[in-house]
């Protein structure tokens, strides 16, 4: 398979594409009357915008400037919110780090040089509307993101660990050239020495032509295997399927990185983990919303027979949408857990979590037999607390009808399960 490897087709555009003259603008889009926070691109936008996308959506820098988001038409509204969460997950402050403690710098610098991710549906229409000046056109800091790499937490695709998500990389590209260059010299230095060092021991960087990007397209390398993307690999990369032998054992990204996993990493590239460690949480931030058509099961505890929870077991929380019947499962971390109006059966595991049944009659699974755990009733939720230590720890619920434990089922007083303020 030949796999051709760019940091940006739009970004290489837009070197040779400033010139002093008027350039088109997006206006301020609301998008508050929106659940979703995705709407149709308004009318009174510049038509060079509206001739190729067809949604917005964006994410506010503390500046209260918007990092903007614009679509064409073969992204769902879940692919979208998938790649506002990964923005949302890289610019969220990781108390205690070295880079990442703070954000705010880095969200504001590129809101103010108007940081864009562009979603294309393919790598053809992004190639099109650049050959067509649309970068010429425009006052806007662009990085593109296709829809044929980017499936949303919770679909078909992802359940079965299909196509290569390139959310983190190519997201971390925009924040890179337009929030990490202005504002932390000194992470870029680290990672030009971290990148010399992986090369040294096999990281084949591209564009081989252009050193000065390589350790942009390391770190975009190192988030995808710090977050286990490639640890069971791919089958289809933009629409092609991934030939046998394109990946070699062990590693990732067709064979340019040797460390396809966040313990490779820590074993064989430490400079890399560590400066990953630097600027995000070893756990993912953000709240997947299901697709409302999901049904079934979807766990975020690690388990080697099912590809996709080597992705979800970073997760921390997940909502159910729509009204199907399915199912959580939570990890060891305090998870958030929300049903939705269907019947579901949600067990959070290990941590302190909150779990919330919303609508449909709905029940809590706990590990040990119901002697183990004191259950005290409150106003509108119920706690169970596990009195064995290091199993369920201690659980807020609201909206749960019955208690699932290992020798019996508990159904809770109507009272204190409908009410979910």
């Amino acid at each position: 398979m030949s796999w051709k490897m760019t940091h940006s087709v739009v970004a290489l555009v837009l070197l040779s594409s400033c010139t002093e003259r008027d350039l088109a603008t997006l206006p301020e889009i609301d998008t508050s009357a929106s659940t979703s926070g995705i709407v149709a691109l308004p009318e009174d936008v510049p038509q060079v915008f509206r001739d190729y996308f067809v949604k917005y959506t964006k994410y506010i820098a503390p500046n209260g400037k918007p990092i903007h988001i614009l679509a064409q038409d073969g992204w769902t509204d879940d692919q979208i919110k998938h790649g506002r969460n990964v923005l949302r997950h890289l610019l969220t402050d990781f108390p205690g780090s070295r880079y990442g403690h703070d954000k705010s710098p880095v969200a504001n610098a590129m809101a103010d040089r108007k940081a864009t991710m562009v979603f294309f549906n393919t790598e053809e229409d992004l190639i099109d509307a650049m050959r067509a000046g649309l970068a010429d056109a425009t006052d806007l800091s662009m990085q593109d993101l296709r829809a044929n790499e980017s499936p949303a937490v919770g679909d078909a695709d992802y359940m079965a660990h299909v196509t290569r998500d390139a959310s983190y990389e190519e997201i971390w590209h925009l924040i890179h050239d337009y929030g990490i260059k202005p504002t932390l010299p000194d992470m870029i230095a680290e990672m030009r020495t971290a990148s010399d060092a992986a090369a040294a021991n096999g990281w084949r960087a591209w564009p081989e032509d252009e050193p000065v990007e390589h350790p942009n397209e390391y770190v975009g390398v190192l988030l995808d295997n710090y977050y286990d993307l490639w640890t069971v690999p791919p089958t289809r990369y933009e629409g092609r399927d991934i030939e046998p032998g394109d990946i070699p054992e062990g590693h990732s990204h067709f064979g340019r990185y040797f460390a396809g996993s966040r313990a490779a990493m820590l074993e064989q590239d430490p400079p890399g983990y560590a400066l990953i460690e630097k600027f995000v949480p070893p756990y993912l931030t953000y709240t997947p919303e299901l697709p409302a058509d999901f049904a079934g099961t979807f766990s975020m505890r690690f388990n080697p027979a099912e590809p996709y929870t080597y992705k979800t077991r970073h997760l921390t929380s997940a909502t159910l949408t729509g009204d199907e019947n399915a199912n959580l499962i939570g990890n060891g971390r305090d998870n958030v857990l929300s049903g939705n109006s269907g019947n579901n059966i949600i067990q959070a595991g290990g941590g302190n979590d909150e779990l919330d049944g919303g609508d449909g009659e709905d029940a809590a699974v706990f590990a040990g037999p119901a002697m183990d755990y004191e259950i005290v009733y409150n106003r509108g939720s119920v706690m169970v607390r596990d009195l064995k230590e290091d199993r369920d720890g201690s659980d807020l619920l609201r909206g749960i009808e019955r208690l699932r434990f290992s020798d019996s089922s508990v159904q809770l007083r109507s009272e204190d399960a409908a009410e979910t303020n």
